[in-house]
């Protein structure tokens, strides 16, 4: 009798924790659904580009530049964000991260003026921001001590994939009725979001103590965050340019062009997939991983930037580069919690953000000035000169995790 009540009890025990376990990674799915939200701000406007130019009587520059008007925010105040959104709350700050999203996304569908697109935009841009900010952190409190790398590695991937459904899913909708359409849909999107975000069970934050309120961030947490720049200027300049590279040398049209490099985009999705195996398989010995993700993408670059490679080779070269290159951020994002602390990972989102909103912005105009100078090959070592940057941050960022054994760094990386 007692055999069977152990192993009733045994069972409901197991039962619990499992239903436990799930609920934790629904909330923590939901987290990373809200960011794939946020970030399909970026993918929405680049589809709706031409029709919206032809609506409000705008160049092509004008319109481009209110698309990369969404990372302005994230690279003037992002250390500054984050500051703000560890006192008013993380789940507070999604919140009214998506108010903010719905809001302006009325706004642009509703708007008849440029003016006004610029600054419903401004708006975007500041609730988009706060998401960002504070959405890996609300991932790193829901998920268990077990999960924390590979959630946040995860997490690495919203960028990719929010880009990528929200330029197709703004495209069809402005195809079935029209762009104005397509926007406020997106924002009603935002909407219910903001709404069932406000009734999802967010984890206990933890309470900052008056002297970590003032503290500053670790010299780490720095290292990492301008290493995590570097890699946005190294992707975001690569695929800017990757479109005009594949019409210009290998004779894709536009259209094939634009399929390729979202392809190219959306496969940084196995990267981070890779780097959440990785952390939740083994705790150690990332050195490898590391170099991997940061010097073959660089090496595959400067056989994609080349004289007429060829439509077949070029896409395979840009989709296969992409994959394994989004395995730094997803390590990079479970680093972070180690070089920030708990107490400082508010404040080291924020300024990751910073450094990965201003390696975007670099990165186009850099990867052109260098391609403009040598031709294409410029271009890649553009990339090249931005993963060797990466690569020597990262050593300053693992320095304190060095054995004294005076073996080279990445091997003795966490």
């Amino acid at each position: 009798m007692r055999c069977i009540l152990a192993a009733c009890v045994a069972s409901r025990a197991r039962t619990t924790n499992a239903a436990v376990n799930v609920m934790t990674w629904l909330r923590i799915g939901w987290f990373y659904a809200v960011g794939v939200l946020a970030a399909a701000q970026l993918g929405k406007l680049s589809a709706l580009a031409t029709p919206i130019g032809q609506a409000l009587d705008l160049p092509l520059a004008s319109v481009a530049m209110v698309i990369s008007l969404l990372e302005l925010a994230g690279a003037l105040l992002g250390l500054a964000a984050g500051r703000i959104v560890a006192r008013l709350g993380l789940r507070r700050s999604v919140v009214a991260g998506l108010a903010l999203l719905t809001v302006a996304g009325l706004g642009q569908g509703l708007g008849t003026s440029s003016g006004g697109l610029l600054a419903w935009r401004a708006l975007e841009s500041v609730g988009y921001l706060a998401i960002v900010v504070a959405a890996p952190v609300l991932i790193f409190h829901s998920a268990r001590e077990a999960d924390r790398g590979s959630a946040l590695a995860l997490w690495s991937s919203f960028v990719p994939v929010g880009v990528a459904l929200g330029a197709m899913s703004a495209g069809l909708l402005a195809e079935l009725w029209s762009w104005r359409v397509s926007l406020l849909a997106i924002a009603a999107a935002a909407g219910l979001a903001c709404l069932a975000t406000w009734v999802v069970p967010a984890p206990a934050e933890p309470v900052r103590s008056p002297q970590a309120a003032r503290s500053r961030l670790a010299p780490r947490a720095w290292a990492l965050s301008a290493a995590f720049g570097c890699y946005a200027l190294f992707e975001v300049g690569m695929l800017a340019l990757l479109p005009s590279f594949l019409v210009e040398q290998t004779g894709a049209g536009t259209g094939l062009a634009g399929l390729v490099t979202g392809l190219a985009s959306f496969a940084t999705l196995v990267g981070s997939i890779v780097a959440a195996w990785h952390r939740r398989r083994q705790r150690s010995g990332t050195g490898p991983l590391l170099a991997l993700a940061l010097l073959l993408p660089a090496a595959l670059l400067f056989l994609l930037f080349r004289p007429e490679p060829g439509l077949a080779v070029a896409a395979t070269l840009a989709i296969l580069l992409n994959a394994v290159s989004g395995i730094f951020p997803g390590l990079a994002f479970a680093l972070l919690p180690e070089v920030a602390g708990r107490e400082g990972l508010t404040g080291a989102s924020g300024l990751l953000t910073q450094f990965g909103a201003s390696g975007s912005l670099l990165g186009p105009p850099v990867y052109a000035l260098l391609a403009a100078w040598w031709g294409w090959p410029g271009a890649a070592l553009a990339g090249g000169l931005a993963s060797l940057a990466c690569l020597l941050l990262m050593r300053a960022a693992l320095r304190p995790a060095m054995p004294d054994t005076g073996r080279p760094f990445l091997e003795g990386c966490p």
